[in-house]
C-alpha cells in the first residue's frame, strides 16, 4: 500500500498517458486479446482503442487518475450518457477487420443484456501500470466514486473477465450479479462476470 495517493480528475493533456497506462494494464486481458490477439497489432492500436474511450470518459467528467497517471479509473455516470466525438476531439481512426467488428458487436450486445436496470455508476475500466500494481492505487481510485455513489444512494457496477479479478472486486464490496460467455457465430470468447456494489 502506498502512503499518500494523489487522486484527481484527468485533464485533456492526460489522455495519451491514460491510454498508454490502460493498454499496458490490459495487455493480457482475455476480452481485449480476443478482440486484438496479435501482439504487434495490439501495440500499434493502443492509442486508437484506449485513447478514444478515454476521451469519452473525459467528456462526461468521469475519468480519474493518480497524479502521475500510473493508474486510472474510467467511469460512466448514471444514465450512461453518450458522447459523440468529432475530429476536433482528436479522435483516432482505426480500420478494424470485419471479424473484429463482429466481436465488438458481440461484446456490446452481451454487456447491454446484463446491464442493471437501476441507476448506477459504471466502472468501465480500472487500470494500473504493471510496474505500480498491488500498491492500493485501484482501491484509492474506486473510493473516489464510491463516496459519490454512496452519498446519492446509488450502486456501482462493472464487468470483469477473470476469477482473480472477481475475488479482488469482492474485497471492495462488489458481488457477482450475472455470468455469461462471449461468442460470435463461429467462435467462442471469454467468460465474463457482472458485479454490483450496493450503496453503503
Amino acid at each position: 500500500m502506498v502512503g499518500v495517493v494523489q487522486i484527481r480528475k484527468a485533464r485533456a493533456g492526460d489522455i495519451v498517458q491514460v491510454a498508454r497506462t490502460t493498454s499496458r494494464a490490459f495487455a493480457a486481458d482475455p476480452v481485449m486479446r480476443w478482440l486484438i490477439p496479435d501482439d504487434d497489432e495490439y501495440e500499434s492500436a493502443w492509442l486508437a482503442v484506449f485513447g478514444n474511450i478515454a476521451r469519452r470518459w473525459h467528456a462526461t467528467d468521469s475519468l480519474w487518475c493518480t497524479d502521475d497517471v500510473a493508474a486510472m479509473a474510467g467511469w460512466v455516470p448514471p444514465g450512461r450518457p453518450t458522447v459523440e466525438l468529432g475530429p476536433d476531439d482528436g479522435i483516432v481512426e482505426y480500420d478494424h477487420p470485419e471479424w473484429r467488428i463482429e466481436r465488438f458487436k458481440a461484446v456490446g450486445a452481451a454487456l447491454a443484456e446484463h446491464t442493471p436496470p437501476e441507476p448506477h455508476w459504471y466502472l468501465n475500466m480500472l487500470a494500473t501500470h504493471p510496474d505500480w500494481q498491488r500498491r492500493g492505487l485501484g482501491a484509492a481510485l474506486m473510493g473516489e466514486v464510491f463516496s459519490i455513489a454512496d452519498e446519492a444512494g446509488l450502486a456501482c457496477y462493472l464487468e470483469t473477465e477473470s476469477e482473480e479479478n472477481v475475488a479482488y472486486y469482492r474485497r471492495h464490496g462488489f458481488e457477482v450479479r450475472s455470468e455469461w460467455d462471449l461468442a460470435t457465430h463461429d467462435t467462442f470468447g471469454p467468460h465474463m462476470w457482472g458485479m454490483l456494489r450496493p450503496p453503503r
